[in-house]
């Protein structure tokens, strides 16, 4: 690829691709989906990691917005940055900067990690599957009907005991496993380093 554009429309495709599979698993587990325009959880106490490639995306998105919510989403990157350079602890968390009145402002050019949020799915390492269940199950939200927090996994038998109509299921969706084998293998493209969302501003 030879300039930002070509990537930008192999990007679009990449989005496009992911995108109709993962509403597909929204819509089969529907059942067990409590989010809702306003809810803004997921927004409010994360890392949001994102690849380079992803970044520019964002950036890109931001660059649309008119200039007064731009100045907005600027301080709070500001603020962000500054509360992170104090931070004395392992794992800085944060408001997304781009968490406006509730509402993500640039969801279209959102990363991956927010397109996935909300289902359940496997994150694999070292060879192994790991089960990624949406904080907000302990909220009372997604699939909180079916998680049993002893055991830490969805479970078969509250299903059966609430008379839901489909299994929770817990998908291959990870972010990892979307850019290595629909973005680089399928389209070729180079996702770049991983870091979080304010590190890259």
């Amino acid at each position: 690829m030879h300039n930002m554009n070509e990537v930008f429309d192999s990007y679009c495709q990449f989005i496009r691709v992911i995108t109709q599979r993962i509403n597909t698993h929204f819509e089969e587990q529907s059942e067990y989906i409590h989010c809702k325009e306003g809810c803004s959880l997921c927004c409010r106490n994360g890392e949001y990691p994102c690849t380079d490639l992803e970044s520019q995306f964002l950036k890109f998105g931001m660059n649309l917005l008119p200039m007064q919510l731009k100045v907005v989403i600027e301080d709070n990157i500001h603020n962000i940055k500054n509360e992170k350079a104090k931070f004395k602890g392992n794992t800085f968390e944060y408001v997304c900067p781009f968490l406006i009145n509730d509402r993500c402002s640039v969801y279209n050019f959102r990363p991956l990690i927010c397109r996935t949020f909300g289902l359940t799915y496997y994150e694999h390492s070292n060879g192994k599957n790991f089960l990624k269940i949406p904080f907000c199950v302990k909220e009372g939200l997604n699939y909180h009907e079916v998680y049993d927090e002893a055991e830490a996994c969805l479970s078969s038998e509250l299903f059966k005991q609430k008379g839901f109509n489909v299994e929770p299921q817990a998908y291959n969706l990870s972010p990892d496993f979307l850019i290595s084998k629909v973005g680089k293998e399928m389209l070729g493209l180079d996702f770049g380093e991983l870091k979080t969302i304010i590190d890259w501003f």
